[in-house]
């Protein structure tokens, strides 16, 4: 019993050095492996020139933007003038860009701009 376990065991780590020992390429993603640089091959002629496609898909519309969408949008151009004019004054007082721009859009909100 030992010794079919004994030649069982000496066997595989045969096997597994002889084919650790075959291996001659690094691996692909190994840092340590020195890397092998080849240069690409040339292209053919029918590779260079890229084919014409059969039919162009139509371009889909852009989905116009909602009366709500554009206020937002007005009242964001509006709070990132105001806290680029006031920056330092802001920021002394312990204000973000983030909680400046929650507040300031409320703000314009409740205003009705």
């Amino acid at each position: 019993m030992k010794l079919r376990l004994a030649t069982a065991l000496a066997a595989s780590l045969f096997a597994a050095t002889g084919a650790m020992a075959q291996t001659t390429a690094p691996a692909a993603g190994n840092p340590l492996q020195p890397r092998v640089v080849r240069p690409a091959p040339a292209p053919t002629p029918a590779q260079a020139a890229p084919a014409a496609p059969a039919q162009a898909a139509p371009a889909k519309p852009a989905r116009q933007r909602s009366a709500a969408q554009l206020a937002n949008d007005d009242r964001m151009r509006k709070c990132g003038a105001e806290w680029r004019a006031n920056k330092p004054a802001l920021t002394a007082q312990g204000q973000t860009w983030r909680k400046f721009n929650v507040d300031c859009r409320a703000r314009l909100k409740a205003a009705g701009q």
